[in-house]
C-alpha cells in the first residue's frame, strides 16, 4: 500500500505519530483513541518508506487476541499476508519462541510447560490449609516473579510493601520455594520462566544478545502501561542502547499493579531513553460525550489533567439505578438490556456486556439473563477445549498437524474443534525454529494463552476482563461501597488503580451506558459508589420490577451467513482443488458475517484488495441475499 493512503481518515494527532521520525517515541493513547490503527499503521507506514524491515520488526502485546487483532489488520494493509514477516506476539510467546531457537541451536531439549499449575502448587504446599487455596498462591507466585523477587526474598519484600495474603508471608514464601523446586525436578516451565530464562541468556552470552537484537532491529510495544518489572528487562534486553522503539500506553488504563505491573516503568521512558518524543491521541472516537463525561468525572479523582475529547454527537444520557439487592439489580440489569434491544439495531446482544468488579457478582446476573431469555456469551468448557486440543498433540511432525488441520476444518461439524484448527494454522504459519509437531503446539497454545469463546450472547465479565474491549451497550453493575472502589484497597497506590478501573470499565461502552448499585448485599450495607458522586445529569430511576411488555424476539443471521460463507468456500476448494485457506481465511468469514459488505471496497478492508477482488461477485451476492432474507422476517 502506498504511504500517502495509510493517512487517509486520520486526525491530525494520529498522523503525527504515524509519520514520526524514527526515534524513540512514546505515545499516550486515550481509551478509544484508535491506537490498534495508529500502531499497525505506523508499522506498514515505515515498510511502505523503506525504513523499516519488515523481517526486523517485532511487535509486543498483552494477549494474544491483541497479537490476532495485530496480525490481521497488517495483513489487509498487505504487510507479512503470507509470510508473516512481521514477529508479532505476546511477551510469553515472544519468549517461547526465542527460547526455542536458543536450546535447538545449543542442542538442549526444550522442557515442557506446565498444564496444570494449580495441581503443582496444591502438591508444593502439602498439608498446609492453603493447599485448597491454588489460585491464591498463584497470584502471590505470579506477583513474585513478575517483580523478580526470589523465594529467599519474599516474605521481606511482601510485609515491606505491605502486601495482604491469606496466611504468614514466611509460609507462603516456604510454598513458593518448594514450587519452584518440583518446577526443576519435572524439568518443566511456567509462563514467567520463559521471559526469565532469555533475560538470563541476553546477560551472560553476548554473542546471543547481539544475535537476537539484530533480528529485531525495529520494537513496537502496545499497552506498554501494563509492563511489569521482568517484562521490561525482556523489552530492555532486545532493545540494548538503540532507539528505534514506538512506545503505546495510557497510564489512565494502568490496572494490573496487583499482579506485579508498575505504570512508573511507561512513565519514566522518556527519562530512561534519551531523546525520546512523546505524543498524544487525545480524541475519543468510541464513547459519546455522555459516557466520556462520566468516565472522565471519575478519572479526575486520580488525575485532574486528564486530556480527552469525545468525538461522536450527543446521545443518550448515562442510567443510574440503585436496587435493593443483588436479586433485584440482576433482574433490573435484564431490563436494563431489553431496553436497549428494544430500540432496534441488529445483534443487541452481541453487542452488549454486563461488568463486574469480581467473579462473585457473575453467577447471579447471568442466571437472571437466561431465564429472561437473553442469550449469554461463555467461554467453552475447559474440558471439551482439552480434548481438542490433546487430539492434535497426537500428531508427531508437521505435515500429519497440517493433516490434521484438513480435517478438522472439512469434516467435523464441531466448532470447538474446527477453532483449534484455525489456531494450528497459526501456528503452522509462525517460523518456529527445530522440530514442529503437536507438542510443540500445546507449548505455543499455553504461552499465548488461546481462549475460545462462543460467537453470541451478552458477555458477563470482571472489569479487568474487559480492558481493551468495547461494547455498543454496558452494564457496569455493583458500582457501590466495597466493590467500586475495592474494600481491599487499603494503600494510595491500591485506591488510585481501582479509580483507573472503574475508569476503563465506564469507557467500554460507545452508545448506552448503565450503572447500577444495591442498597444491600448479602446482608451488609451497600449504597452508590462515592467514586458516582459527581457525575453530571445522569438518569437516576428505577425500572419496575417486572417487565411491562414481552420483549420482541430478535432475530440474527450472523452465525447462519458464516456457516453459509463456509459452505461456499468448500465447494469451491474442491473446484479448485486447493486448501479453503488459500481462499479465505475463517477469522476473515467471521468479520464479513459481522460487518456486511455491500461493495468490493468494503470487502477490500477486511481480506485485502487482491482477495477481494477474486470473491467479491461471489461473496457480496451471498451477503445482499442473507441480508434481503433478513429484512423479509423482521417485516412479518
Amino acid at each position: 500500500m502506498d504511504a500517502d493512503q495509510l493517512l487517509n481518515g486520520m486526525d491530525a494527532d494520529q498522523r503525527t505519530a504515524v509519520t514520526c521520525p524514527e526515534t524513540a517515541t512514546v505515545l499516550h493513547a486515550g481509551a478509544g483513541s484508535g491506537k490498534t490503527r495508529v500502531l499497525t499503521h505506523r508499522i506498514a507506514y515505515r515498510i511502505a518508506k523503506g525504513t523499516a524491515d519488515p523481517q526486523r520488526v517485532l511487535a509486543i502485546t498483552f494477549t494474544r487476541e491483541a497479537a490476532s487483532e495485530m496480525r490481521r489488520r497488517l495483513k489487509t494493509l498487505g504487510v507479512s499476508r503470507d509470510s508473516q514477516s512481521v514477529t508479532v506476539g505476546t511477551f510469553h510467546a515472544i519468549a517461547l519462541a526465542l527460547l526455542r531457537q536458543r536450546l535447538a541451536d545449543t542442542h538442549k531439549p526444550m522442557p515442557s510447560i506446565i498444564h496444570n499449575r494449580s495441581q503443582l502448587i496444591a502438591q508444593a504446599a502439602q498439608d498446609h490449609p492453603m493447599s485448597s487455596r491454588s489460585r491464591e498462591l498463584l497470584v502471590e507466585v505470579d506477583w513474585a516473579h513478575a517483580r523478580m523477587i526470589s523465594p529467599a526474598n519474599y516474605a521481606q519484600t511482601a510485609k515491606r510493601l505491605g502486601r495482604y495474603t491469606a496466611a504468614p508471608h514466611n509460609e507462603i514464601a516456604t510454598i513458593f520455594k518448594q514450587y519452584e523446586q518440583l518446577k526443576i525436578q519435572r524439568n518443566t516451565l511456567d509462563l514467567d520462566d520463559l521471559i526469565a530464562r532469555v533475560v538470563e541468556a541476553m546477560r551472560t552470552d553476548n554473542a546471543y544478545a547481539q544475535a537476537v537484537r539484530w533480528r529485531y532491529r525495529h520494537i513496537f510495544v502496545d499497552e506498554a502501561q501494563d509492563m511489569n518489572p521482568l517484562q521490561y528487562e525482556l523489552f530492555e534486553a532486545i532493545r540494548g542502547q538503540r532507539a528505534d522503539v514506538f512506545i503505546v500506553g495510557d497510564p489512565m488504563q494502568a490496572i494490573y499493579g496487583w499482579n506485579g505491573s508498575d505504570k512508573r516503568l511507561f512513565d519514566e521512558l522518556p527519562d530512561k531513553i534519551r531523546g525520546t518524543t512523546v505524543l498524544r491521541l487525545p480524541n475519543n472516537y468510541r464513547c459519546t460525550p455522555q459516557i466520556l463525561n462520566a468516565a472522565t468525572t471519575v478519572a479526575k479523582l486520580v488525575d485532574p489533567q486528564i486530556d480527552v475529547r469525545a468525538i461522536k454527537p450527543s446521545a443518550e444520557p448515562v442510567v443510574m439505578r440503585g436496587f435493593a439487592d443483588a436479586e433485584a439489580e440482576a433482574q433490573g440489569i435484564v431490563e436494563c438490556l431489553w431496553q436497549f434491544a428494544n430500540t432496534g439495531g441488529t445483534n443487541p446482544w452481541q453487542s452488549s456486556a454486563v461488568l463486574v468488579r469480581t467473579n462473585i457478582q457473575v453467577e447471579l446476573i447471568v442466571d437472571a439473563l437466561i431465564k429472561n431469555n437473553i442469550q449469554v456469551r461463555t467461554t467453552r468448557p475447559s474440558k471439551e477445549l482439552n480434548s481438542a486440543i490433546a487430539d492434535a498433540a497426537q500428531s508427531t511432525n508437521r505435515n500429519e498437524l497440517a493433516t490434521w488441520v484438513t480435517d478438522m476444518k472439512t469434516e467435523s461439524s464441531s466448532e470447538i474443534q474446527r477453532w483449534v484448527a484455525e489456531q494450528v494454522e497459526i501456528f503452522l504459519k509462525l517460523d518456529h525454529p527445530g522440530s514442529v509437531d503437536g507438542r510443540t503446539f500445546t507449548s505455543w497454545m499455553r504461552a499465548t494463552s488461546a481462549e475460545h469463546r462462543a460467537t453470541e450472547g451478552v458477555e458477563v465479565l470482571t472489569f479487568h476482563s474487559a480492558k481493551g474491549r468495547e461494547w455498543q451497550c454496558v452494564v457496569v453493575a455493583g458500582a457501590e461501597v466495597g466493590l467500586m472502589p475495592h474494600s481491599s484497597a487499603i494503600t494510595q497506590d491500591q485506591q488510585d488503580e481501582e479509580i483507573r478501573l472503574a475508569y476503563v470499565a465506564l469507557t467500554r461502552a460507545s452508545q448506552q451506558l448503565f450503572v447500577t448499585w444495591c442498597e444491600t448485599r448479602k446482608g451488609r450495607t451497600a449504597g452508590r459508589s462515592e467514586l458516582l458522586a459527581e457525575i453530571v445529569n445522569p438518569t437516576l430511576d428505577k425500572p419496575t420490577s417486572k417487565l411491562v411488555a414481552k420483549p420482541r424476539p430478535i432475530k440474527t443471521t450472523a452465525q447462519t451467513l458464516e456457516d453459509e460463507l463456509r459452505t461456499w468456500r468448500n465447494k469451491r476448494a474442491k473446484v479448485i482443488k486447493q486448501p479453503v485457506t488459500s481462499i479465505i481465511y475463517d477469522e476473515d468469514l467471521r468479520e464479513i458475517a459481522k460487518q456486511l459488505p455491500k461493495t468490493t471496497a468494503q470487502l477490500a478492508e477486511i481480506v485485502g484488495v487482491i482477495t477481494a477482488q477474486k470473491i467479491g461477485p461471489d461473496v457480496l451476492s451471498i451477503v445482499a441475499q442473507a441480508e434481503s432474507r433478513l429484512a423479509t422476517q423482521n417485516l412479518k
